[in-house]
């Protein structure tokens, strides 16, 4: 009796269970499908903008961010895929770089850092290519062309939208650096990189 109860239990929760094509399953409101929207299936990733000033260590960091970036997202399961011509693309993924610094946290008698933080700042727009939103929030208004004739009886246009950086999302990333334990700039730069690639990544996540 015992294992028929189980049995019968067992199909009661593959029936209220949903299957779907790639084998995920909804049970009860949860689902193993990947968070992602499926809508979205391409998103172009240029190189980021670095227009701060920063010295030898982290040279390039732009481009490690953007790398890791499409690294972070090739390794999960998300319907989006990363495609070099943004005409092809639903999406856009642009950020700039607007801070890299290293703050001491411990510094020796000789004032030589024994402990410090590189911290790295990105500001970042994911834009929908397909409508007129952005998907890192805010709404960009309609474009009305400047040589647009005069028409009294049109409506006015709506007052000009918000700045894009009041659009955009501020992602920041902090490596902690041991020197006495052989760590280096170049450790803690990678270390921050791939927070910023993770939390960006989770960021096109769709909300609960």
């Amino acid at each position: 009796m015992h294992r028929i109860a189980i049995a019968i239990v067992a199909g009661g929760l593959l029936v209220a269970a949903g299957c779907r094509g790639n084998g995920d399953f909804s049970v009860f409101g949860y689902s193993t499908a990947p968070p992602f929207d499926p809508d979205i299936r391409t998103v172009y990733i240029p190189v980021f903008k670095n227009p701060v000033y920063h010295t030898t260590p982290y040279r390039g960091i732009e481009v490690d961010i953007t790398e890791e970036i499409v690294r972070e997202l090739n390794s999960r399961r998300t319907p989006m895929r990363v495609v070099s011509d943004p005409a092809k693309a639903d999406t856009e993924l642009i950020g700039t770089v607007t801070n890299v610094a290293k703050l001491v946290r411990n510094p020796s008698l000789f004032f030589l850092p024994r402990e410090f933080d590189v911290v790295i700042s990105c500001q970042v727009l994911w834009r929908d290519n397909r409508k007129t939103r952005n998907l890192s929030g805010g709404v960009r208004p309609p474009v009305v062309a400047p040589d647009a004739p005069f028409d009294p009886s049109r409506e006015p246009p709506p007052p000009p939208g918000p700045e894009l950086a009041a659009q955009t999302s501020i992602v920041s990333g902090f490596g902690r650096v041991l020197p006495e334990l052989g760590e280096s700039n170049a450790t803690g730069a990678q270390a921050a990189t791939k927070q910023i690639a993770r939390q960006i990544v989770n960021m096109m996540e769709r909300p609960w």
